[in-house]
């Protein structure tokens, strides 16, 4: 690939027809680039999900939410983990049952307050020492958290020699 002539005159239509060839193989090489990447992440997102499969079914306990697959010169380990979000509704839902049922000292005990309310650190061991409260606010405040699996990590590598 030859980069164009800096151009001080006027091209003729040969040069002009030369440089839009050249540019139109160049796009159709970048087009077929790309779908062949694409082809390549779909196959490499499988396998990975096979990988993943195959070390859940079949992998010994490596670490905690981890578990490893022992091959003759690789290992494949696979980690699992979960994320817990705050579901604002069902804090705003906690937080005026409190107010109703006339426990609302807790709620600068239970929550930080920003713009919206958000748990604090220590509010689970603070509802499971407060023996007051009753089945529905202990049901509501359980919804305040959103706990959800996310998509297990992988890493595949060569074994360490002498390991």
């Amino acid at each position: 690939m030859s980069a164009a002539p800096h151009l001080v005159t006027v091209p003729t239509q040969p040069d002009v027809d030369k440089l839009a060839e050249e540019y139109q193989s160049l796009e159709k090489e970048f087009d077929k680039a790309e779908a062949d990447l694409k082809a390549v992440a779909v196959k490499l997102d499988q396998k990975a999900e096979d990988l993943i499969r195959m070390v859940t079914n079949f992998g010994s306990a490596h670490a905690e939410k981890s578990k490893l697959l022992h091959g003759i010169r690789f290992e494949i380990m696979s980690t699992y983990g979960i994320s817990t979000s705050v579901d604002g509704a069902a804090v705003e839902r906690f937080r005026l049952e409190l107010v109703k049922a006339k426990q609302a000292r807790l709620l600068k005990k239970i929550f930080e307050k920003t713009i919206r309310w958000n748990l604090s650190p220590v509010a689970s061991v603070i509802i499971q020492a407060e023996k007051k409260l009753s089945n529905k606010l202990l049901a509501l405040y359980a919804q305040c958290t959103v706990t959800k699996p996310k998509k297990p990590s992988l890493i595949v590598r060569p074994k360490k020699l002498g390991a």
